[in-house]
């Protein structure tokens, strides 16, 4: 990518740097989704125990690629605000130490995965067709962790820059050489839910290639290598960026987590409301992954300015950056009630009791996507302040205060809700979650909006 592309945080105006380093990663979760959808599509034509099979596995696998991404997500604003202070050497001494920190970490999650796969699935009450399904799509998926984590690390290398294309280009890629590696996997070789596991492996790899050729054709404001400097301590960087990735790894593992919580506890009440309960996430997730990028994109403006004292572009970029995305929340909302009706029809397959569910489902959790996205642009915010354990806490509030607490009591207090007491959990959650994240922000954020940083680098 050519330095000509780079948008300029320090002067370009905040409305239109927001727009520009939003639309790439909205549109690269739009992707993301699509991509996941091929999955779906894909799994329902084998048949209803793949589909329950791919959703209930595949939060174990999110969590695990969650704490690598967090780690690497929450480079982006420690090296973006040290390119905002002119500290580019600092910033290559931190660029690297988070690629040996992500590369070791995944190598052992994916080595770890596979050889306890089948224990963890006989640990979550497994059995039958669910668990041999599970256990094929499982181990092949830790394989491609590696990869994941190393789009993970160069996404991280671009965004920090204010280069947010990669993120749109990197999801096409994907989501075009799903299709492919799907179709010839089921189609061609006549696999079954293996199939659907190679098809994402090969395509991981394929971006992985990709991004990792793209980075190194380009100019870039710091260099990155394999070991840090001696000007620098590496252990203190790392410990650095741990403290500020590691609340960011926490809390996508634990979304992830309390999905896979939510699996078992529905588990009982029949592989069709397991089935129901991914593909409405699915269509939900239509709006939903993109308002969840969409703060990404605000977290390396918010710091760089910061980083470059120049406090009153951060101001802007706050007030705008929740505007904007209320925006998108209610155009999201609308999306979701249009598009319900007949994609929840392709994805059933003629099967009228898992439809019922669904629609059921995104019904009732689709609107909430309109506190999703403040919710999420708020996140982003303490992101890009390095206050990530406050977003940390927030989602451990809506999984262990809200969500598996009252997925319980509607199981044990009110049976006669079954799924809709699920529902109902999910849908107060995001509502609570919102709150909860405004309070923080009431507290937190006006103190710092009113006070400019030392320019002063970090000791690491």
């Amino acid at each position: 990518m050519q330095k000509s592309k780079k948008l300029d945080l320090d002067n370009d105006p905040i409305t239109r740097l927001i727009v520009r380093m939003t639309a790439p990663v909205m549109l690269a979760g739009l992707l993301t989704t699509s991509y996941g959808f091929v999955d779906m599509i894909f799994a329902s034509r084998l048949g209803g125990v793949q589909v329950a099979s791919v959703a209930f596995v595949s939060p174990l696998f999110f969590m695990l690629n969650a704490i690598v991404r967090g780690i690497a997500r929450g480079g982006v604003s420690v090296i973006a605000k040290l390119i905002g202070q002119q500290d580019h050497k600092r910033a290559a001494a931190y660029a690297t130490q988070l690629r040996i920190l992500v590369i070791v970490i995944a190598l052992f999650f994916s080595i770890t995965g596979v050889i306890v796969a089948a224990p963890l699935l006989r640990l979550l009450q497994t059995s039958g067709s669910l668990f041999e399904q599970s256990l094929i799509y499982t181990r092949i998926m830790c394989f491609a962790l590696p990869a994941n984590a190393i789009i993970a690390l160069y996404m991280t290398l671009f965004m920090s820059q204010g280069k947010m294309q990669i993120a749109t280009q990197i999801s096409l890629l994907g989501v075009i050489s799903n299709i492919i590696m799907n179709s010839i996997s089921i189609y061609v070789l006549h696999l079954g839910i293996d199939g659907l596991a190679y098809a994402t492996l090969v395509t991981t790899f394929i971006q992985c290639v990709f991004i990792v050729g793209l980075y190194h054709r380009g100019n870039h404001d710091f260099e990155i290598g394999w070991r840090t400097s001696a000007a620098f301590s590496g252990i203190a960087i790392a410990i650095h960026l741990l403290k500020v990735g590691l609340p960011l790894s926490f809390s996508g593992a634990s979304t992830q987590f309390g999905f896979l919580l939510i699996n078992i506890l529905i588990a009982p009440m029949g592989y069709q409301v397991v089935a129901a309960f991914a593909i409405g996430n699915r269509i939900n997730s239509l709006m939903f992954m993109p308002t969840s990028r969409m703060g990404q994109g605000v977290v390396p403006l918010i710091a760089h300015n910061w980083g470059a004292g120049a406090m009153d572009r951060v101001r802007e970029t706050v007030k705008f950056g929740l505007q904007f995305a209320l925006f998108c929340g209610i155009l999201g909302g609308i999306f979701i009630y249009v598009v319900r009706q007949p994609l929840a029809d392709f994805l059933t397959n003629d099967d009228t009791i898992i439809l019922s569910h669904a629609l059921n489902y995104i019904g009732l959790v689709g609107w909430t996507v309109i506190p999703w996205a403040v919710f999420q642009m708020l996140q982003s915010l303490f992101e890009g302040f390095q206050k990530t354990g406050f977003a940390f806490w927030i989602n451990v509030f809506r999984l262990w205060g809200v969500r598996i607490p009252g997925v319980l009591l509607v199981s044990h207090f009110l049976p006669s809700l079954a799924e809709y007491g699920v529902w109902y959990t999910m849908f107060i959650s995001n509502i609570l979650t919102l709150i909860v994240a405004l309070i923080f922000f009431a507290i937190l954020i006006p103190p710092l909006l009113n006070n400019s940083p030392t320019l002063k680098p970090a000791r690491p």
